[in-house]
Parts: structure tokens; C-alpha cells; sequence
């Protein structure tokens, strides 16, 4: 029996890799809703999918998909803000995010939809803390910016949902994704860093290069969530990443032992940025076997796909 998801911001970067790898399961048709001016750089794909444009604000744009269609799982990627700048208007955050999530699931209940996979944040959720240790889903949280805040209540509002309203929920803390498919550069470090060797420009750091992260490979990070969804995991929330973190200095110096020499700067450190953070993936193991791309290895992929597509744009 098939089943439809809706993926909800499907043409960006995490969007476009999760359906090409959900469209591997012959079970799953794939409707997308996004804006009307976006672009989806697979368009080979276009044929396997089904496409509505409109605007995230505006319920009824979305909601006539749910009238028309018996959609059985909701993938919800949109947001409007990133970490770094997502305190500059708070406001907007609220109106943008939350409220037009709630609004989601309202039209989701009312069309008897009872699933959702939900991209929250791994690396704003938990916040700063005095100890140097893997986070798990368990642990305290402390946001120190909007962005975090708002995704950590938008999962309290999904398991308030589930409270009353039985819904299933799929509750995804990604860590700082990377690779193909990537092409709005204002965040992603490993990306923004390529392109900008491609490109020939400075590599602009925040602060002194020490802040340690968790990445992981896009594919893999789309592979995972396929194997959640294929096994219906419901009413959990996972970590995804690979639990092994990298400093910005230690990025830094893969890519030029990879690839070369380039030019790097450093400014000051921003109030945004976590010193130190990485994943406890303890949890995801114990449902899906993981097989992870090593990290110069994703590097390499990822820098492959760049040229490629900066070869491309190039000669038009």
C-alpha cells in the first residue's frame, strides 16, 4: 500500500536530498508545497513528484492539498529564520514559525492526518553548558538564540498535539548538515568555505576557529530519516549527526590538506555561537544501523558537486 507524504519546504537543501532518497521507496508518493518563486534544482525529479506552490502564511494555500488528497505523513521543513540573525526580529519568528506551524497542525487534525516528521535543531536546542559532553535527547535545554527557542517549543506544541489529538510524531534534531544540493550560502560552514575557495574569495571565521561542531553528510542525514519512516517510529524524538566533533580550525585544515592553501580571516566571535557542541547518537543506533560517511570523504563529495556546479553556471 503507498503512501503519501507531504513535504513542506522540499525544494532547499535538506528537502531536495530527502526526496531523492525517499523516492528510492517505490511505496512513497511525494507532494511538495513550497513558494512561488523557488526552484528546484533536480529537475529530472519533477516527473516524480507532485508540486504545490503558495505561501506558508496563508493557510488556505495549503490546505486545499489536504482537501484534495489523503496525505498520510507531513514532513515539515520550512523556516523562515536562521541561528545567526534569528534574534534581530524575534517577532517575526513567532508570527513566521510558530504560529504558521500551529496553524499546520490544526488543518492536519481537521483533515485526519495524524503524522509528522518534524526538523527541529540538534545544535541550537540544547544551548551552551559548563560541561564538555555529548548531548542527549534527554538533557536540559537553554537556547541562547530565537531560532532554538522557537523550534524546542514547536516540539512542545507537536507533543501537546499528540496529547490531545493522538498525533504521531517524528521529532528530528539534525546536527550541522553538509554536501550536495546546498546553494543558499548564508550558513553551513563546510559549504560556505568550498564555495568561496571555487570562487576565490577570503574564508571570513567568527571568532578564533576553537568552536567545535558535530557534521553530518546530507545523504546520510536523508538516509536515516528514510529508515525512521520505513520502520513508522512514532513518538520519539533522535539526534542525527555522527557524535564526533570537528573544531572550525580542524575543518579548516582537512580542506586545505584535501584540496589547498586558501586565504583565511578572523573576526569576532559572535553571542549566537556555541563553544563546544556535540551529538549523543546513542539513541538513533539502537533503531537504524549506521553507516557513516567519513568526513573527508563527505569534504571531497561535496567540493566535486561545487565545481560542478559552478562549471555550469559558469557557461551559461
Amino acid at each position: 500500500m503507498s503512501k503519501k507524504i507531504l513535504i513542506l519546504g522540499g525544494f532547499g537543501f535538506i528537502g531536495t536530498n530527502l526526496i531523492i532518497e525517499l523516492l528510492k521507496n517505490e511505496k512513497f508518493e511525494i507532494v511538495v508545497f513550497e513558494t512561488k518563486n523557488s526552484i528546484f534544482g533536480e529537475q529530472e525529479l519533477l516527473k516524480k513528484i507532485e508540486v504545490h506552490k503558495g505561501d506558508f502564511n496563508k493557510v488556505e494555500d495549503y490546505k486545499v492539498i489536504f482537501k484534495n488528497n489523503k496525505i498520510d505523513l507531513v514532513v515539515h521543513l520550512i523556516s523562515t529564520t536562521i541561528p545567526s540573525t534569528s534574534n534581530n526580529n524575534i517577532k517575526f519568528d513567532i508570527e513566521s514559525n510558530l504560529i504558521n506551524t500551529i496553524n499546520l497542525l490544526d488543518v492536519m487534525i481537521k483533515y485526519n492526518c495524524k503524522n509528522i516528521v518534524f526538523f527541529s535543531s540538534g545544535g541550537t536546542v540544547y544551548g551552551p553548558s559548563k560541561k564538555k559532553t555529548k548531548k542527549k535527547e534527554e538533557d536540559s535545554k537553554n537556547p541562547i538564540c530565537s531560532y532554538g527557542i522557537i523550534k524546542l517549543t514547536i516540539e512542545e506544541y507537536i507533543k501537546l498535539y499528540d496529547y490531545l489529538y493522538d498525533l504521531n510524531y517524528l521529532i528530528i534534531r539534525p546536527s550541522n548538515p553538509y554536501g550536495e544540493h546546498h546553494y543558499k550560502l548564508n550558513q553551513g560552514l563546510i559549504n560556505v568555505i568550498l564555495s568561496k575557495i571555487i570562487n576565490n574569495e577570503t574564508v571570513e571565521i567568527w571568532g578564533d576557529g576553537s568552536i567545535v561542531r558535530d557534521y553530518i553528510y546530507i545523504k546520510d542525514l536523508a538516509k536515516f530519516v528514510r529508515e525512521l519512516i520505513e520502520k513508522d517510529i512514532k513518538k520519539e524524538i533522535f539526534n542525527v549527526g555522527t557524535g564526533k566533533g570537528y573544531s572550525i580550525n580542524r575543518i579548516i585544515n582537512f580542506i586545505q590538506n584535501e584540496i589547498g592553501d586558501f586565504k583565511v580571516t578572523y573576526l569576532k566571535e559572535r553571542k549566537v555561537d556555541i563553544k563546544n557542541f556535540e551529538l549523543n547518537i546513542d539513541k538513533l543506533k539502537s533503531f537504524i544501523n549506521l553507516d557513516l560517511t567519513s568526513i573527508k570523504t563527505g569534504i571531497k563529495k561535496t567540493y566535486t558537486w561545487l565545481k560542478k556546479i559552478h562549471q555550469e553556471t559558469s557557461a551559461c
